[in-house]
């Protein structure tokens, strides 16, 4: 299927007006890499309405430090960019650039358009459907499935438009339009999370035939995967697949057998402990901020409780790395273990509290805390409720006298089980040095 790439324009605002940033927060400055950053427009007719929309880019200033991947990720309809937030430090010291497109009409209208009404004057979607509040929310949480099922049917039709644009934004960025004029760009990658990962879903069903390179759905488990020519790597937190019974997600249908066949490359990696939104790092980690935030936390996360400090967004990167190294070069990820699932369809558990099986840190398998992907339960008091961050509690002490001879034997194990996730491919070297040095301070007799 023959895509008309879209034509990328620099907008033509007032000296003082300022671009749109997807929010959140991520650890390093692009300036400390020498990223440059900025805005264009993106447009073009999609399935015959034209459209206009904003694309916003990070990339390298020097073109010989580009390494000819740029992974696009859709604008998230709550108006962050989670991908990046996640694995932006690998992104960034890899050479990789990054396209952030405005491709949902939601997004755009919520959250662009409003931050300067002059400058994204000209910006539009089409949509047949009555106009939605702004982001994910509007839903009481405990979350009524049968509400948020169809405030996402609603957020489709909104959005039905987020596909072709993508697939011609991916063209033009592969045709090396305009920022990325004069790099030698050679793989694009398609990447979302939580409802990004949903809007990402939606491209491989219904738009992998009008531009290809790779797939990263992560957070948003609806379907299972069927044969697709170009590499999938699809990442999920244990906080996305606790409840098995969850609408959409029951019985984990979303699992299938890993492949490397020609038609059909494909991984899964479930990510053992790791809650749905990682909060590892500041501001994250204030369990403060989640006691007053708008999508639902507020009541649902204990109080004075240290949230999980798994590292959620190191293992995105890992994923991404894999990714990356199979869309360019060819070289086959390692196949992962699911979850262990007990006969109650709940993930079984070891004498830590922390569930076996799937993709493994040394935080989990040399263990000084108990790590909880969602804090909460259903009214049964056994099956985990759907929640976005997760927390942490201590381990007794008399477990970890049981369990190391002292503190530097606990650093030793540590550190040696995370050299052995290193070589087998779990975790990134360059990632290491913050997990070892949490393990040097950490309080264990």
């Amino acid at each position: 299927m023959t895509v008309e790439p879209a034509t990328l324009t620099r907008p033509q605002a007032a000296k003082d007006s300022q671009p749109f940033v997807p929010t959140g927060s991520f650890r390093d400055d692009p300036a400390d890499f020498d990223y440059v950053e900025e805005e264009w427009f993106a447009s073009g007719e999609a399935d015959g309405h034209p459209y206009t929309t904003s694309v916003f880019v990070r990339r390298p200033r020097d073109a010989a430090k580009f390494s000819g991947t740029v992974v696009v990720e859709p604008l998230h309809a709550a108006s962050a960019a989670p991908v990046w937030i996640y694995t932006s430090t690998y992104l960034m010291r890899s050479g990789h650039a990054w396209a952030c497109v405005a491709s949902q009409k939601s997004a755009l209208e919520a959250f662009v358009k409003p931050s300067d009404e002059d400058r994204y004057a000209s910006l539009d979607i089409w949509s047949d459907a009555p106009a939605m509040e702004a982001g994910v929310g509007g839903v009481a949480v405990p979350r009524d499935p049968a509400a948020m099922q169809a405030r996402m049917e609603h957020m489709r039709r909104v959005n039905a438009l987020s596909t072709p644009i993508l697939a011609q934004a991916g063209a033009a960025i592969a045709e090396r339009a305009g920022p990325f004029a004069d790099l030698d760009v050679r793989d694009v990658i398609l990447a979302g999370h939580s409802q990004t990962g949903g809007v990402v879903t939606e491209y491989i069903l219904n738009g992998h035939d009008a531009h290809r390179h790779g797939f990263f759905p992560s957070g948003a488990p609806g379907v299972t995967f069927g044969p697709r020519d170009v590499p999938i790597v699809q990442v999920l937190s244990e906080g996305d697949i606790s409840d098995p019974n969850r609408p959409g997600r029951e019985g984990r249908g979303y699992r299938r057998d890993d492949s490397d066949e020609t038609g059909d490359r494909y991984r899964l990696y479930e990510l053992a402990g790791v809650a749905h939104m990682g909060t590892r790092n500041p501001p994250y980690s204030d369990n403060a901020m989640w006691q007053n935030d708008p999508i639902g936390t507020a009541g649902a996360v204990p109080k004075n409780t240290p949230m999980n400090s798994l590292p959620h967004g190191e293992l995105f990167s890992m994923g991404m790395h894999h990714l990356v190294q199979w869309v360019a070069d060819g070289v086959t990820p390692p196949r992962a273990d699911r979850i262990d699932v007990g006969s109650d369809g709940l993930f079984t558990k070891d004498e830590a509290g922390n569930s076996r099986g799937g993709v493994r840190c040394a935080q989990m398998d040399v263990p000084r805390l108990k790590y909880l992907a969602n804090p909460g339960f259903k009214d049964d008091g056994i099956t985990p409720a759907f929640g976005v961050v997760g927390v942490e509690e201590p381990l007794p002490k008399d477990t970890l006298a049981r369990l190391y001879e002292n503190h530097a034997d606990y650093v030793d194990r540590f550190n040696q089980r995370l050299d052995e996730l290193i070589d087998q491919g779990w975790f990134l070297a360059d990632d290491a040095e913050d997990s070892r040095n949490e393990a040097a301070k950490a309080e264990v007799p």
